[in-house]
């Protein structure tokens, strides 16, 4: 038992530097089978060929998502670290809704002269691409092995998952019931935390930016990706970046820009934590308080870094599942509806409905 658990630990020690890849391989892995199962059925059967096409046709999308969102917070950074270094609140709120002359003469002037310009334009924010490549040069090694742990980790989920889930199954000191239990904890807060976070995130972050460039805010692109970063904070979180651009726009003289925004954010970005969040949690159906997600969340980031904001929500699910199952063994009769029992082959369930 001592040999048994000094193992368990080691290899322990050894997959916890890629716990987040891994768990990032096993959520996109059963996620991608809906593309993989019927490409399968189209292929004859063919499983490897059609895991390959399903993974190569998500990097396709991902990477130049990836490069853009990048990109975004390197704007959203710079942006920030301007309304740092503004003496005066009037400078602050200012530079919040203005963008800098030569950044707007300089795209006009591209988009004026054709395509080429539009090159030229696009080549002279290589500058930006540089400054990514160096914050990232330290962990490129780190991250290069992390994405391909993933993606192999995907290509095993969509062509042996089932066989891996049986042997897990079959060797777990935990019940087939319990293990089911913790298997659909796992795969809800993954659910969980795309659909009820990130989901009404990007739908207030859509909403935000759509009006600044309506508006004609400068960094409209940056402070959507600011207003993505903090919706996670429930209630006022988006109010942290709107509420500032409307009194910037007041502050320079456009009142009516600052009403249409004062309204937009308050009315419109603001109801969508009470009406499109809670959908979006049902559909994803985390079954977490918003609050304990927010701590868990935060507190994963001050533990793990930043891949606590998916991690961390993830131990605190698990750990609620774990007291749910210990009272239930304790005491039969407190059955928590919160968490019923599985009801057929466990190892089918690996097809996400």
């Amino acid at each position: 038992m001592w040999l048994l658990a000094l193992l368990c630990l080691g290899a322990g020690l050894v997959l916890a530097p890629f716990t987040p890849w891994i768990c990032l391989a096993l959520w996109l892995g059963l996620y991608a089978r809906r593309i993989h199962t019927p490409l399968t059925r189209k292929l004859g059967g063919r499983s490897s060929l059609a895991a390959t096409l399903t993974i190569s046709l998500l990097l396709v999308v991902a990477i130049p998502i990836a490069g853009i969102v990048a990109l975004l917070i390197t704007d959203a950074i710079s942006l920030v670290k301007q309304l740092l270094d503004s003496p005066e609140a009037y400078t602050m709120f200012s530079t919040v809704v203005n963008t800098p002359e030569q950044d707007i003469h300089t795209a006009r002037q591209a988009l004026s002269s054709g395509a080429d310009g539009i090159v030229d334009f696009l080549m002279s924010q290589g500058d930006r691409a540089l400054v990514i490549a160096r914050s990232v040069f330290g962990a490129a090694a780190k991250f290069v092995v992390g994405v391909l742990i993933m993606v192999t980790g995907m290509f095993g989920v969509l062509v042996e998952g089932k066989d891996w889930y049986r042997w897990i199954e079959r060797h777990t000191p935990l019940t087939a019931t319990h293990f089911a239990r913790f298997r659909d904890a796992f795969l809800e807060t993954g659910r969980g935390l795309w659909w009820g976070i990130v989901g009404a995130g990007f739908v207030q972050s859509i909403i935000a930016t759509i009006t600044y460039l309506a508006l004609g805010v400068g960094s409209a692109f940056a402070l959507g990706m600011l207003t993505l970063i903090f919706s996670v904070v429930p209630a006022i979180g988006t109010a942290i970046v709107w509420l500032p651009v409307a009194v910037g726009l007041f502050v320079t003289g456009q009142t009516v820009e600052a009403v249409i925004m004062f309204v937009v954010g308050g009315v419109v970005i603001g109801s969508i934590d009470n009406l499109a969040r809670p959908w979006l949690a049902r559909r994803g159906q985390l079954q977490l308080p918003s609050w304990v997600v927010l701590i868990s969340m935060f507190g994963g980031i001050a533990l793990m870094g930043g891949w606590g904001i998916v991690l961390g929500p993830l131990v605190v699910r698990l750990a609620k599942e774990a007291l749910v199952i210990s009272r239930e063994a304790h005491d039969p009769a407190t059955h928590s509806p919160a968490s019923p029992a599985p009801v057929g082959p466990p190892v089918e369930s690996l097809d996400v409905p």
